[in-house]
């Protein structure tokens, strides 16, 4: 008896002390780096480890518009079931499909729907992330619904079952995408054994024996806390926060069939190697990719190394790798990237896109590649290569401003994946130094071409010699190898190149930051306030004090009218489209550091002018403004030149064209009923007529007479307002002012009844554009945008979710000429473009006659203009697009528009929902307009 009351007191002793581990554990943090901009400081951060084990990063931001949340799983498709290839995906898809608490299949989107509010999720070879994000307002049942994604998903078969079709329309796609036939290739040719080595995204057939036995239990292999992080953003107070986050992130259960991944050894076939990989391009761009597998210790080496390794690489700046593949016209454009395939191996990718010259002479490209690395190898990487990523890296984080958080919360979850919860995000930023030695190990196979993978899309490779025909039965493709033997060996310890250096240190990174102070505004109203500035002639300027974003930044748009661009006028467009290619290449040609030091800068074509955006810190944007300015007058291109940038501007408008078969029947039907808007098909044939001594007429003519007009956002005072004026008038002072009017968009008058279009390639679509062409009010304009926000979520859930027309299938709102349009839009490998618009108009028509049945009510109506007016009142977008709406609302209409964003606010409150339904059911039902249906047939599969 007493050794019974001994054991039960240590029973309850266990008890008390297991009980105790399973708090949630609030960690200190370690991160020393303070966010500054004064709009956003006041959030508050804790760090917590769940009573599962799951690491959660909260934010509690009430001031933010929107909250929301991302859970990343560390496991991807290199985990995927040999007798499920695609599994990982699938499961992705499947997550959404119900669950125990909420066993809807559309339950969460139909939620989010209703608050402003959108999600999304994606697979990569080592994770699987989950994101949303939602109105604040509905922040506390849109998170519990997120979280019950994760805790008791049903899987039923037949939801499992219908999901597998739209796995398989996503990846009908692949197959028509020059960089998905080329990943292809790369899983094929990647060592055995190696998490490449994988076919991820699965469709119809390898996903067709799946079950809801073998679901759960890939599911419960994988989806443990302990192989989650989560980050969260909260409008509630931290402590608050702490315990209600916790609580809930702790139901996702353990589970006892969690086995972590097995370490990726190195793999001993090299049959692979010193062979060329070819592709047969779909589209009109050559491309090589030179990439390397790495495996432990090379994929530990501290992020800094590879980054400054790249940036290196990349650099366009004079004297760089890049500026003397373009000097020999060899390419257009160098990326590289680091992707990680696992948790210990990791993938370097140096990515070109060649000219004609270039493909025909790749092994000239390789030698200049090898040569660069080999200068790297024996030189090193200069120390402040890696101090200058880290400096900037904290003061983007410092200095951070609102911007839209699901874009945020993606980028940031997938770095914790990666970093300690305590010190994140410290040694994502501030990168650990790595050692001489490691950068030598690295170097020393980066450098090696007997080690890296060759892999070129070429537009006609059955002309080359001595090729080897394959065969892939997975994305019915044709693709060939040929040796690089004698490349590679050329490649090999060559002499260094003399013209070719390495980047300076950089002199655009900002100094004394000013920050300044967050001043109160009317929540009530849309929460920029443009004035006019200046006017004359020659110039027409509007500021807007910033005291929204609050940051050390500035965004200004230049839009330099001229007459030699006429909408009226095709071939003047094309010449400035051109110019603009050619510009911008000069400009990352000077000013390629600017882009590093967080200023960015852009040129093209904007209505009947050249525009040129600037944007970043207030401290040298200003600076580099003048600068780009004073290079204009004398700006000029050689004709070889001209020859290179006419065909880069010919392979554009082709992909255009081929891309996606949407947005070619979109161009098509916006150059049919918009005046003096031009398909690419009709620009293309421009394009190709136009000589060097034509365009060298237009260039040397187009600063002859000018009228600049801007719009500048930011915080500055009222001599650095006149600083700005000042610099555009010294551009405009030894030109002739030009008597320019508003530029505006307006419709044709006769619109065709319908358009046919015909698509290059193997896949169908339709659109199906609406519209009220009566006299346009703001009441029509509201109550068009908020029937469209509805439209786009119930056609996912009915024609892509229920009828399975489709992967790509929604509903978009557009404004033309002041006046509301709305299309409907699927993409579509299983059925006919005449099918597809049938449908849609069937179902246009139940809705039309009962939007009850489609979950309208009074209540979800009144959610959504109350999301519709929270968007206008505390906008997610960036300082950028803040100042090119603002831009838009003064330049683009007859007369100046900026009160249009508060008169919509005014019509959204005043809208009711009688007169909502009645307006949405006569617009729906033809009575305000016709209807356009594009039929978009595709080549026939051969």
């Amino acid at each position: 008896m007493k050794w019974l009351k001994v054991r039960m007191s240590l029973l309850c002793l266990s008890l008390l002390v297991t009980s105790c581990n399973k708090h949630p554990q609030v960690i200190k943090d370690k991160c020393p780096l303070k966010v500054l901009t004064s709009a956003i400081a006041h959030r508050q951060v804790a760090k917590v480890i769940c009573r599962n084990g799951l690491p959660l990063l909260i934010i509690s931001a009430p001031h933010l518009p929107t909250s929301g949340a991302a859970l990343l799983v560390k496991t991807g498709n290199n985990a995927d079931p040999e007798e499920f290839p695609g599994m990982a995906h699938f499961t992705e898809h499947s997550v959404f499909l119900g669950n125990k608490k909420y066993p809807s299949v559309n339950g969460f989107s139909n939620f989010l729907s209703s608050h402003n509010g959108t999600y999304n999720a994606f697979t990569s070879s080592a994770t699987t992330t989950y994101i949303f994000s939602v109105e604040r307002s509905a922040f506390k049942q849109a998170i519990d619904q997120f979280v019950h994604l994760f805790i008791h998903p049903l899987f039923r078969q037949e939801d499992l079952d219908r999901e597998k079709h739209a796995v398989h329309q996503e990846f009908s796609s692949h197959p028509l995408s020059d960089g998905r036939r080329v990943h292809r290739i790369q899983q094929l040719i990647s060592p055995e054994g190696h998490p490449m080595h994988r076919f991820g995204c699965g469709n119809a057939s390898t996903l067709a024996p799946v079950t809801q036995e073998a679901m759960i239990s890939w599911f419960k292999k994988h989806y443990s806390p302990e192989n989650m992080c989560a980050i969260v953003y909260t409008p509630e107070p931290i402590s608050k926060a702490i315990k209600s986050l916790s609580k809930l992130f702790s139901q996702i259960p353990v589970s006892k069939q969690y086995q972590k991944q097995e370490d990726f050894l190195p793999s001993e076939d090299t049959s692979s190697l010193c062979h060329l990989y070819i592709n047969k391009a779909v589209q009109s761009t050559s491309c090589l990719e030179v990439y390397w597998h790495l495996y432990h210790p090379l994929s530990k080496i501290s992020q800094g190394c590879y980054a400054a390794l790249a940036q290196m690489l990349k650099h366009e700046g004079e004297y760089s790798l890049a500026s003397k593949l373009k000097e020999e016209q060899l390419i257009t454009k160098i990326d590289v990237d680091i992707g990680k395939s696992s948790f210990n191996t990791k993938d370097f990718f140096i990515c070109y896109e060649l000219t004609q010259k270039g493909e025909q002479n790749y092994a000239q490209v390789l030698q200049y590649t090898f040569q660069y690395l080999q200068k790297i190898q024996k030189q090193g990487i200069p120390s402040y290569c890696v101090q200058e990523l880290s400096t900037m890296n904290t003061l983007e984080y410092s200095y951070a401003s609102k911007s839209e958080l699901f874009d945020l919360l993606t980028k940031q979850v997938m770095e914790l994946a990666d970093e300690d919860l305590a010190t994140y995000p410290y040694h994502t930023l501030v990168y650990p130094q790595h050692t001489p030695e490691e950068e030598s190990s690295l170097l020393q196979v980066l450098a090696d071409p007997k080690q890296a993978r060759y892999v070129i899309s070429a537009k006609d490779p059955s002309t080359w010699e001595g090729l080897q025909e394959h065969y892939d039965d997975i994305f019915d493709m044709t693709y060939y190898v040929k040796s690089l033997k004698e490349e590679v060996a050329q490649c090999k310890d060559l002499a260094l190149e003399s013209t070719m250096e390495f980047p300076k240190p950089n002199a655009f990174i900002p100094k004394d930051i000013e920050t300044p102070p967050l001043t109160t505004s009317d929540k009530t109203r849309f929460p920029f306030t443009p004035t006019l500035k200046h006017k004359d002639e020659k110039l027409t300027v509007y500021y807007c004090e910033d005291h929204y974003f609050a940051s050390p930044k500035i965004s200004s748009q230049l839009r330099i009218r001229t007459p030699q661009i006429s909408r009226k006028d095709p071939q003047s467009l094309v010449n400035a489209e051109l110019y603009c290619l050619a510009l911008n290449e000069k400009l990352l040609e000077l000013y390629y550091p600017a882009t590093l030091a967080g200023l960015s800068f852009a040129s093209y074509l904007g209505g009947e002018g050249i525009d040129i955006k600037i944007s970043g810190y207030t401290a040298t944007a200003p600076k580099l403004l003048n600068s780009i300015l004073g290079s204009l007058p004398a700006f000029s291109i050689s004709e070889s030149k001209f020859v290179i940038y006419k065909q880069k501007l010919l392979e554009s408008y082709e992909k255009s064209l081929r891309a996606c078969p949407l947005r070619a029947g979109l161009d098509e039907l916006f150059s049919q009923t918009i005046e003096n808007v031009y398909s690419h098909r009709e620009k293309l044939s421009l394009l190709q007529k136009l000589t060097f001594e034509q365009f060298q007429v237009f260039s040397s003519q187009l600063l002859n007479q000018v009228h600049v007009e801007a719009m500048l956002l930011g915080n500055l005072s009222d001599k650095q307002q006149e600083d700005f004026i000042t610099k555009i008038q010294e551009f405009t002072s030894h030109i002739s002012a030009y008597s320019a009017q508003p530029f505006y968009y307006q419709l044709q008058k006769n619109t065709p009844a319908s358009i046919e279009y015909t698509y290059p390639l193997t896949t169908n679509g339709m659109l199906l554009w609406l519209q009220n062409p009566q006299t346009p009010s703001i009441q029509s304009l509201v109550a068009t945008e908020i029937l469209f926000d509805w439209l786009h979520h119930i056609t996912f859930e009915e024609l892509r979710t229920q009828q399975q027309l489709g992967y790509m299938v929604g509903a978009r709102y557009r404004e033309l000429a002041s006046q509301p349009f709305g299309f409907f839009y699927i993409r579509s490998n299983a059925y006919s473009p005449e099918a597809l618009i049938s449908k849609t108009q069937e179902f246009i028509s139940n809705v039309a006659k009962c939007p009850e049945k489609f979950e309208m009510s009074s209540k979800y109506f009144n959610s959504m203009k109350e999301a519709y007016i929270s968007r206008l009142r505390e906008p997610e977008y960036s300082l950028e697009t803040a100042n090119s709406i603002l831009f838009s609302l003064a330049f683009e209409f007859p007369s100046e528009q900026l009160s249009i964003p508060n008169e919509k606010i005014a019509a959204a409150k005043a809208l009711s929902y009688e007169e909502f339904l009645s307006y949405s059911q006569i617009f729906l039902a033809e009575e305000l307009g016709k209807r356009i249906p594009v039929y978009i047939q595709g080549a026939p599969a051969t």
